[in-house]
Formats: structure tokens, sequence, C-alpha cells
């Protein structure tokens, strides 16, 4: 029996079947090759969501006007058409439908893709965003028609190498919302002013598009349905938007909201809850009679299901989640929802490491290694010897090494020094907003036992037990061990992981966090949620700077909303017991009163690696015990660990 039957009833978007009610929705993966061509990386990321079992796969962001994005793909020629073959082939043939959605960014290009040339869009008015980039060129009304013939030409292409549906972009601030928007559109000409001027756009779009494709074929919108601008589309207006698109014969709405300026609401932040944007689609939905796609901040089967059930959406959409575990649809049919990795929306894969030391490279995800890497690292292989293996750490690179080992038949044992499970883990939990990540924590604890990893805990590994236990293979998760300073020894400063992890409490009324990186500001914000008077000092210009950028901004308002005070460019320079001193660039000392929390960062814990080194047939160190890392990196690390031994 379906454990959610609902979700998995098949339904139809005008002519095309789908087994079920879960669309992955469309995403630039960047996983094109440098000019835009489909590769093997692009079809085996595909190929594994439509295995995972959706009942629809959209490829996100082609681009019928050459390369706009980095490795972005594109079907702007007829020699485009033979990898986009393939990969509707191979979709195919796991017995899902698959769409392409055609876009074009407008003014939300960054010039140095097109070798320095101006952005277009509907008028000159600058993406915020964007604060470097010279304003964008308003397209003349010939230029205009040639785009629209330029899209319809690319979705013949998508017709003939077999894309069941395309699907048009006139969402998050591209090219076809930024003549929608009152916001962005401040023409005077038949494209801008009357809602009826600025929807021409689009539909004129869709009818030169159908003239191409033929009647039957769908042709749906990825459709932006509240901006959070009072100046621009908001849900006032888009129901009546939406109708005006369904009565011209769109075969679908996939609904989202925001722009680039307005991007915290277009993706799911840690802090936000499932399913917020919940009004937002059921508006849409009551103004249609054609199928709503919602989606955008779903997580769990459960709340999936309740969507269709309460009608306000016909499908749901997977975006991220589908990332973290391709196979989330399967799982859920099968009722093993424990089993589902969950995406912790920590943004990783779209602004974060990914991006900043990659360039602007492949999407990755955080908890799940094989994203990106599906031909390499999806299927995992038996082991031809099968080993000892002695992982130590419990932490998030420890645990995943744990399990990959296990999976592959390898006789593995987890060392935990703690009484749990979780490593850095169970602190990153905690503050306020970071529930999230106690989700993955609790797949990583669960999976660990079903691989049926053998976990000794309060059992600190030593070279000696090392010795006496002959593995074949040790693979050291260690982590560090946060930063004391011989001026902070005193027994009155606490230490910000002890706070988070219970063994310290701050007893006052306030608080000085020293330190503003990541852990010093979460820190400051769970003590201010707990009443605290929080103040944080931090030497350099800028508050956590490494952190991913849109949680970073979500954490900083919060701070801000609590009564968090924050001083940069200040340096301690005398600690006591009933505060610090700082001084400010000038020189200028500033009394700081209350309990003393330090947040320093950490330094790597490579005492046992060191130790054991040649000691063992085969000794890997993973995660912070080589250098601080990320989430991202440390569960990369043992992954490609356990896959390796």
């Amino acid at each position: 029996m379906t454990a959610f039957p609902k979700l998995f009833e098949p339904f139809s978007i005008g002519k095309v079947r789908l087994k079920n009610r879960i669309v992955m929705l469309p995403m630039g993966t960047a996983y094109a090759n440098a000019i835009g061509e489909v590769t093997q990386k692009t079809i085996d990321h595909f190929v594994e969501r439509a295995k995972g079992g959706v009942g629809l796969v959209i490829v996100g962001n082609g681009s019928p006007f050459g390369r706009i994005n980095l490795n972005q793909l594109v079907i702007d020629a007829d020699w485009f058409m033979a990898g986009h073959y393939e990969l509707v082939e191979q979709v195919h043939t796991e017995g899902t439908p698959i769409a392409i959605q055609l876009n074009h960014p407008g003014r939300q290009t960054y010039p140095w893709v097109f070798g320095g040339k101006q952005a277009v869009s509907s008028s000159d008015v600058p993406c915020s965003k964007l604060p470097n980039q010279p304003r964008p060129r308003p397209l003349e009304t010939e230029e205009i028609y040639d785009i629209m013939d330029k899209w319809a030409e690319a979705a013949g292409r998508a017709k003939k190498v077999g894309y069941d549906m395309v699907e048009l972009h006139a969402a998050n601030g591209h090219l076809v919302e930024q003549f929608m928007s009152p916001a962005i559109n401040k023409r005077t000409d038949e494209f801008g002013g009357s809602l009826q001027n600025r929807m021409r756009f689009p539909l004129e779009l869709l009818r030169r598009v159908r003239k191409v494709v033929g009647e039957s074929y769908p042709i749906g919108f990825r459709f932006g349905a509240e901006e959070f601008n009072d100046e621009g589309i908001t849900i006032r207006e888009s129901p009546l938007m939406a109708k005006i698109l369904a009565d011209a014969g769109a075969a679908y709405l996939n609904v989202t909201c925001g722009t680039w300026e307005t991007s915290d609401k277009s993706v799911y932040l840690m802090r936000q809850p499932e399913g917020w944007q919940a009004y937002i689609w059921e508006a849409v939905k009551k103004a249609v009679d054609i199928p709503v796609i919602a989606g955008g901040s779903l997580k769990s089967p459960g709340y999936c299901q309740s969507l269709i059930i309460q009608g306000k959406g016909d499908l749901v959409g997977l975006g991220r989640p589908l990332l973290a575990d391709p196979h989330w649809a399967n799982k859920a049919r099968e009722g093993r929802t424990e089993d589902i990795c969950p995406c912790i929306s920590c943004i990783e894969c779209m602004q974060g490491s990914a991006n900043r030391r990659q360039g602007g490279g492949n999407r990755r995800c955080s908890v799940n290694a094989a994203a990106g890497r599906e031909g390499e690292f999806t299927e995992l292989k038996p082991a031809p010897v099968k080993k000892k293996v002695l992982v130590v750490g419990g932490g998030p690179g420890g645990m995943e090494a744990a399990r990959v080992a296990a999976l592959r038949g390898h006789d593995v044992t987890l060392y935990e020094k703690g009484n749990e499970l979780g490593g850095a883990l169970r602190l990153a939990a905690v503050p306020p907003g970071k529930d999230k990540i106690g989700w993955y924590l609790s797949y990583l604890r669960t999976q660990v036992a079903k691989a049926g990893v053998k976990v000794k805990l309060g059992a600190e590994a030593t070279p000696q037990l090392v010795a006496r236990e002959k593995p074949d293979a040790v693979v050291v998760a260690t982590g560090s061990t946060p930063v004391r300073p011989p001026a902070f020894a005193g027994n009155g400063v606490l230490m910000a992981w002890d706070v988070l992890g219970g063994k310290a409490e701050v007893k006052g009324d306030k608080a000085v966090v020293v330190g503003g990186g990541m852990v010093g500001l979460e820190t400051a914000e769970y003590l201010a949620h707990k009443g605290k008077g929080v103040t944080v000092v931090e030497m350099l210009g800028s508050l956590a700077p490494d952190m991913e950028k849109m949680n970073r901004a979500s954490l900083l308002q919060s701070l801000k909303t609590t009564g968090v005070v924050t001083m940069t460019r200040h340096k301690v320079v005398d600690v006591g017991e009933a505060g610090v001193v700082a001084e400010d660039k000038n020189g200028q000392k500033v009394p700081i009163e209350g309990e003393v929390v330090l947040a320093l960062g950490a330094t790597p814990n490579r005492e046992l690696a060191e130790a054991i080194e040649g000691k063992a047939p085969e000794v890997y160190s993973i995660g912070d015990c080589n250098t601080t890392r990320i989430i991202m990196e440390a569960v990369y690390e043992g992954a490609g660990v356990g896959r390796r031994i």
C-alpha cells in the first residue's frame, strides 16, 4: 500500500501522463560544458531523479539565446539538439516525462558572462543585487519580437528532441517578469503601463511558441505571484495575471515568489517554516482551472500530501530536497520517511562554498556528496575485500565515512569520546532557526545504525587502542577544539561551544561575546533569546563574512530584532571578571560589561592522526581535524573515504 496515496495519484498535464503528483522543480545546475552543451554529468543528474520516482522532471534555466550564465544549458542552435536528445531519451527510459524551462535573465545578467555587454530589460531600472553593473538598456520593440521568435525556435527544438513540454520562465525577476512587474516596467509604449500592456509580452510569447510547437503541446509558465515589493507584482494582482495566462492556453502554472532583490523569499531559508508560501499557491489555485504546481519550501511527504488534499495545489514541486535525496519520492511511497536525507536549507548549493570556492561552479549539496557526481558516487559498489575499519569521531564526516564503508560490506566500528553522536552538528542545531540541522543529525544516526556500524560512545580512541585492535583502515575524524588564547585563560571566561552544548551558563543579565564569526553571532542570538543583553566584539570590519550570504542576512536581521549590539573593528585589550575593555581603530578604549563568552574559531585535533601515521595499513584524516570545514566538505570527504577503502 502506498504510504501517501494522494501524493502518488496519477495526474495529467494536457496529454502528458504523470505517474504521481511530484515534480522536480527547475534549477540551473551548471553541469553543462563551457559552451552550454549537455554533458554526461547533466544526464546522470536528471536520470537519478527520474530513477528516484518523481512524476515529472523539469530541466532548469535552458537558454534560447546563447550562454548567459556559467555552464548553462543552451538550446539556441540545432547542433545543441544531440545532447538534449540523449538527456531526454535516458530520462524517458525511467518512464518519466521531462520538460525544459526556457529563460532569459534580462537585467539579471552578469556583465562578465556577456563580455561586458550591457544587459537588457523592459526599462532602465537596475537590479539592486548587481550594484556594479551598468543600468540595463530598454529593449526596442523590434528586439522584443526577435527575442520571442528565438524563444519559439528553441521550443521547437525542445519538442523535436522529445521534451514532453516546455516551461517559460516568468518569475524571480527574470526578463518576462521584468515586463510584467510595474516596479521594473516603466515603458510608455504598448508593452508598459496598464495590466493589459504589461501582460502583452508573456501572452505574445505564448502565442509565438504555440505557433511553432502546435496546439496540443503543453506550454507552462514558471509564475511569480508575489515580489514582496508594494510597487511590483503582489498577491492582489497576480491571481488575475494567472487567469489571463490560463485563458490564453497555458498548460500549467509553476507558482513561486520573490525576485533577486527579495531572494530570501524565493528560496527556503533555515528560519522559514515549511510551506510558508501556501497562501500564495492557494490564491493562484482559486483563480484558475489549470494545474498549479505548489513548491519552494516543501520538505516532508505528509505536508506535501496535505497541500493537495486542501486544494492549495494540484502538484507539489521539490527542488533542493531532490538534491539532498534524489530518491525522496520512492522512499515516501514506501513509507521510509526516516530514510529521506533531509535538505537543511543551508543554501550552500546556491550561494555558498560551491560557488565561492569554484568561482561560480557546479551545484553541490551539503548533505549529499553524490549531488553533481552521480556518475561516480551514487552506486555503492561492494568492497572487493572486507576490511576491519575503525572510524574515530562521530561528527558528520565520521558518520558518513562509517555509513558508506559499512554499506560496502566492511566491518566498521565508530569510536566517539562523547556520550552521543553528532560532533559539531549537535552544537550547530542549538541556536534559534537551526533546527533543520537536527533533522540531518537524526538521519545520520539512523543510517549509521541501519548500516550495521558498531558505535562505541564515551570511548576515546588512543594510539594504544589502535595498535591493540589492528584495523586494516583508520579514519580519523577527531574534529577541532575551540581556540582559547592565554589572555582569556581566566575561570570566568566561558566558551561558546560549552554554552551551546549546555556545559556552561551565563548566569548574569549581560554577556560579551568575543568573536563575530558564525558561531559567535549564533551564540549571541541564543543568549538574547534567553533574555540576556548581549554585545558582540569583532576585530575585523564585518561579521561572519564567510557565512552563506542569505542565511547570514537573516541572522543579522534577527540580531537587530533581538537587540544584540555588534561592535566591529574593536580589539579586546583587557579581560576582567565583570567584562572586557575593547579598543577601536583610533585607540579609544571602551569598557563593556557582561560575562565573557569566547568564540574565536577552532584549531584542528591532529594528535591521533600524527601518532598513528604509518602504524596502520591505511590511515585517512577527514574534516575539521585537517582544517576548519563546513558540513559540505566534511561530508564529501567522509563519503569519498568510505568509497575508497
